[in-house]
């Protein structure tokens, strides 16, 4: 199957910030048509590289945030991410969508806790709210403008279809499983303590990191092909399409390498080095061996 990359059009959007964040609880005016949460709290957090030192230091004794914002039951909001983090999911956008900002877009980290009323508010409506709290806490303000960016495409390698060790469907034991928490509202059970080595858990996505050798291992359990793809789509900082035309539940093993490798994490009061984190362009390489797909 070919693979190539041709242009589209992509919505950019750019970030001006006015004053700066504040760290009040707020609540919404009944009189007020703008949607926003009944209360909601936002204050400095720790960032990923800051809690990788802190866990280097201790050897691993430390408590980890979950990094990412999540909507849970009863109407809330809830995580930690960068400013950055937030934007996307207020506008539904990719990292390659925005532009401008000021330079700790991405690396302060802030944990959110937000509650909705009613507390059965649909995603997207908590979205509208999220835009709302990004206005009055950071004073963002954005536009939107269209311009041209290369898209990739995905598609399969082989000709009769077969997949790489690295891409397995999921068992049909793990689908009814998934099936199961979603009527029951249960959870994924993660496993605890270190491990030698990762491998797929039904609805679980796990993340293994070596920082002397520079390498992150990625186990998704039970996602749909799109989860691969928008893993892609975050390296390339670029749009990628699914062009394999494969549907269903896939365990998935991805791994790839940071563009400059480097010892351990940054020491207190260091600047982590601007690639820090970044997977190579090794990747094709990996999706070529590992999946039979190509780009």
């Amino acid at each position: 199957m070919r693979a190539g990359s041709v242009a589209v059009a992509v919505v950019v959007v750019v970030v001006a910030l006015v004053g700066t964040p504040a760290m009040r609880v707020g609540a919404q005016s009944p009189a007020d048509t703008v949607p926003r949460f009944e209360v909601a709290s936002v204050k400095l957090g720790i960032s990923p590289m800051e809690a990788a030192r802190a866990a280097a230091e201790s050897g691993g004794r430390v408590s980890m945030p979950s990094f990412g914002v999540r909507a849970q039951r009863g109407g809330r909001l809830m995580g930690t991410t960068s400013l950055q983090g937030l934007i996307l999911r207020a506008y539904g956008l990719r990292e390659y969508q925005i532009e401008g900002g000021p330079k700790w877009l991405t690396t302060d980290y802030f944990d959110i806790a937000a509650k909705a009323e009613p507390e059965n508010a649909t995603e997207a409506e908590m979205n509208e709210m999220l835009k709302s709290l990004l206005a009055e806490r950071f004073g963002l303000r954005v536009h939107a403008e269209t311009r041209q960016a290369t898209v990739h495409t995905l598609t399969v390698a082989r000709d009769d279809g077969r997949l790489g060790p690295g891409l397995k469907r999921t068992s049909t034991e793990c689908e009814a499983t998934l099936e199961e928490r979603k009527r029951t509202g249960a959870r994924p059970v993660f496993p605890s303590g270190p491990r030698e080595s990762i491998a797929p858990i039904c609805g679980v996505t796990l993340m293994r990191t070596t920082p002397r050798a520079g390498a992150i291992t990625l186990a998704m359990g039970g996602q749909p092909l799109k989860t691969l793809v928008d893993q892609i789509s975050l390296d390339l900082k670029a749009p990628v399409v699914n062009g394999t035309g494969l549907t269903g539940l896939f365990d998935i093993v991805l791994e790839y390498e940071p563009t400059l490798r480097f010892v351990g994490v940054p020491p207190l009061g260091a600047q982590a080095p601007p690639s820090w984190g970044r997977p190579r362009r090794l990747m094709f390489t990996f999706i070529a061996a590992a999946y039979n797909l190509v780009r």
